[in-house]
């Protein structure tokens, strides 16, 4: 009864130069746990942040959105399709 890595998510970064990566894993009892991405890219990671806003619709499934947030300029804010 362990957790494993069942996907690993992977979108380039806002400059193009790096990825951003996000592991979804899986347990035995069918229970999905989503990481929170991180930036692999020295020029991004300086620059940005990573922050999430979690949803909760009902009767629809909750969802969690991602963003890079500029560390400098917090209201530029860049949503993650990942």
């Amino acid at each position: 009864m362990s957790w494993e890595t069942i996907r690993v998510n992977k979108i380039k970064c806002p400059c193009g130069k790096g990825t951003i990566k996000q592991e979804i894993k899986g347990d035995d009892w069918n229970r999905i746990e989503e990481e929170t991405p991180i930036i692999q890219c020295d020029e991004c990671s300086k620059k940005y942040k990573i922050e999430s806003e979690y949803f909760n619709p009902k009767p629809a499934h909750d969802y969690t959105v991602y963003y890079c947030i500029n560390k400098n300029n917090p209201d530029e804010k860049i949503k993650l399709n990942i």
